[in-house]
């Protein structure tokens, strides 16, 4: 199954990012105080390395040096920091051992298990290197980077169109990592867009395949709470894994081999077991997704009206079918179980930021911005200024007419199987009868490997619901179906025909493609017919909204610098997935009027909710092991006695942050930074004092855990934790 990212594919993920650094200063200014702010947490703010105020963080409480936080060259904080996945991680030994979340490895686990070993229900424990397994997280680690923003802007300026613009900037970027691809072979290389059209940033990062599995929790531990408890405070679980990073014996990045050899990290973190008590400064390092704080008022207006409800209702009409599906057959909990967590993940931050746009009145905010920018424009000689805000708005209303064809037709891509098969059969059948011996093996293989990933879960059932699901919503949107149904209905054709056709089996496509892929190219399907059917209206509103978002892009530049000027402070730029810094302090919140949140829950609250719901089943024998008889006093908070389990603090964290390690003020992990509150789920838009609060694991939990749940005294000792 596709990712449910990849249904994402709509303006709102895509790169937005603000405008600074295409002034020219990156290149030469590196960790210097570029901006006067006050020490208290009061506003938001993902820095980037450039952007970070020594003299600020050191009034704020943190015990470091700029360059002991990153230093080109040189051995710093950043070298024991790794994005894992789509995640964060950071490296705890110097053998290559890096905690992250348990919901980071969540599918990877689930797919290493069987009925026979299910690594997901009871843990996974590697007494030995040799025991660790292979898992597909890749992990990165940033090297440097550099400002290449006149490079990919040669040759363009405010009057170039949109297309030759985009056509531009892509060639311009592909030439430049080529050319430093050339001098850094090593390297993986990327070029980040850090203000739309204005500033583009090159990062190195080295970039390490073999990655082990060599310590997860039980599910019950890693996921107690559930979906119950996803984007919620209190927080009981402990949401925590480890993997292991592998290279060849010469040191470099190296494909899986027994013959590898553990990874020496230039710096890895040190353990802080005592752990934080209230309103002490911490910080966050790590790689935050996306955040989209520098769009107008019509973007945001567009998000609470269409995309985000209409990605939520789908999404969870979809979750309920897979968990209908899967109840009481493990295998195919097995199988779903990767999907429903991601998905479930995305639907409750959906909801989460439906009401907080509401909550916040944050579109009435931005439009009212934008309307005092817009008059601010008017009064000014620049003509491509007073344009910007109306063209912004006619071109939003272009795409609110285009999205609710545009939405479906992404779903039944990304959640249908048939339907991605059929498109992909479609293509391969036209020249596979044209290619020569030669030319057909590798349609076939490449056929294959993206059925392989098409069928990667599959249900008949769930495969109907979704056809029957969107078909009627296209019927609604003046698609006419009696061009392929005749005088049937189109609920009868699909019983009758659709749901018959051979592409919902998936022993006859294997089969085919290994003894007669000739047979299945000929094939008379019925979901070929309603990919082809349909395909030419599919490009035509994508083709659409491309040109939109082209013309939008070409703008964004323009808007970027009226509204710099408008907010007349710090402009930092958007998350965009590279490496960022964020600080606050240990505290607590009210969500809701009455309503007190303590930034501390306990190991007694587990056994509060323990087995009360679902989400919160705890197996006898894991809450024996949780209940040992002699607790060091090392695990135990001081003051209480009890030990901790999660905690909360106001840092600015996103999507990617998950398993960014929580550090104190000189640098040591307290913990590992796993979700946010249900009121913080709008961070992606703004962030707010009130309501922003991200929440960790303790790292006195983690260590209670490996030691009583995983009896892991071969990690823990290598970690230099003697308990």
């Amino acid at each position: 199954m596709r990712k449910p990212q990849q249904v994402l594919i709509f303006a709102a993920m895509k790169l937005k990012i603000s405008s600074f650094w295409a002034k020219g200063l990156l290149s030469t200014l590196l960790l210097t105080i570029l901006i006067a702010t006050s020490s208290h947490k009061n506003e938001e703010g993902m820095f980037p390395l450039n952007y970070l105020n020594e003299e600020a963080l050191n009034q704020a409480g943190l015990k470091l040096t700029a360059k002991q936080i990153f230093s080109p060259g040189e051995v710093a904080l950043t070298s024991a920091l790794v994005k894992v996945g789509g995640c964060t991680g950071s490296f705890i030994s110097d053998e290559g051992l890096v905690i992250t979340n348990h919901h980071c490895v969540y599918g990877g686990v689930a797919g290493l298990s069987t009925n026979e070993k299910d690594y997901l229900e009871n843990g996974f424990v590697a007494r030995d290197k040799s025991e660790e397994l292979p898992i597909n997280m890749p992990c990165r680690i940033t090297q440097s980077y550099e400002d290449v923003s006149a490079k990919v802007l040669n040759g363009i300026d405010e009057n170039t169109a949109p297309s030759i613009r985009a056509q531009k900037i892509s060639q311009n970027i592909k030439a430049i990592i080529e050319e430093e691809k050339a001098k850094t072979p090593d390297l993986s290389v990327e070029i980040s867009e850090m203000f739309v059209g204005r500033s583009y940033m090159l990062f190195r990062y080295l970039l390490m395949t073999d990655v082990r599995l060599a310590y997860a929790p039980p599910v019950t531990i890693g996921q107690f709470g559930g979906d119950t408890d996803n984007w919620e405070w209190p927080r009981h679980n402990g949401d925590f894994s480890m993997v292991r990073v592998y290279v060849g014996k010469d040191g470099k990045p190296a494909k899986y081999s027994k013959d590898n050899v553990p990874y020496k990290p230039a710096k890895h973190l040190k353990i802080n077991a005592k752990g934080t008590k209230e309103n002490d400064f911490v910080f966050i390092m790590g790689y935050p997704g996306r955040t989209f704080r520098h769009e107008s008022g019509e973007y945001l207006k567009f998000q609470e009206d269409i995309q985000l409800p209409k990605i939520q209702k789908w999404y969870s009409a979809y979750i309920r079918k897979m968990r209908n599906l899967s109840a009481g057959d493990n295998a195919l909990f097995l199988a779903f179980a990767g999907e429903i967590q991601s998905l479930e993940n995305v639907e409750k931050n959906y909801r989460g930021k439906i009401q907080g746009l509401r909550r916040a009145g944050l579109v009435n905010a931005k439009l009212a911005d934008d309307a005092a920018m817009h008059q601010i424009a008017l009064s000014e000689t620049n003509e491509n200024k007073k344009k910007v805000i109306p063209q912004i708005q006619q071109l939003w209303t272009q795409k609110r007419k285009l999205a609710e064809k545009r939405y479906i037709y992404n779903f039944l891509q990304n959640q249908s199987n048939p339907f991605y098969a059929a498109a992909v059969l479609s293509k391969a059948s036209a020249v596979y009868n044209k290619a020569n011996k030669e030319e057909r093996a590798q349609i076939v293989t490449n056929v294959e490997k993206s059925f392989r990933q098409a069928y990667a879960i599959h249900s008949k059932q769930l495969e109907e619901m979704v056809f029957s699901e969107l078909l009627p919503q296209l019927a609604g949107e003046g698609i006419d179906f009696t061009k392929i149904c005749g005088k049937v209905s189109l609920e009868a054709w699909m019983q009758k025909t659709l749901f018959k056709d051979k592409l919902f089996d998936t022993a006859f496509v294997y089969s085919s493609l290994k003894n007669n892929p000739q047979k299945l190219f000929q094939l008379k399907s019925s979901a070929v017919t309603l990919f082809k059917f349909l395909e030419s209206d599919m490009v035509s509103i994508e083709t659409q909204w491309a040109t939109v978002d082209e013309n939008l892009r070409a703008i964004m530049p323009l808007y970027l610098e009226m509204k710099e000027s408008f907010k007349k402070g710090q402009f930092i730029p958007d998350a965009n997935s590279t490496l960022r810094l964020t600080y606050g302090y240990i505290k607590r919140y009210r969500p809701n009027d009455a309503e007190v949140h303590l930034p501390f829950t306990t190991l007694k609250g587990v056994f509060e909710k323990a087995n009360s719901m679902p989400d919160y089943r705890l197996p006898r024998q894991v809450q024996d092991n949780l209940r040992p008889a002699d607790i060091p006093s090392t695990l135990k908070d001081p003051e209480t006695g009890e030990v901790i389990v999660s905690f909360l603090y106001n840092l600015d964290t996103t999507g990617g942050n998950s398993g960014s390690p929580v550090l104190d003020a000189e640098g040591n992990l307290i913990g590992v930074n796993f979700d946010r509150s249900f009121t913080a789920t709008i961070n992606d838009f703004a962030w707010n004092e009130s309501y922003s609060r991200s929440i960790g694991c303790d790292i006195r939990y983690v260590l209670f855990v490996m030691k009583y749940v995983g009896k892991a005294d071969n990690l823990l000792s290598e970690m230099g934790i003697n308990l």
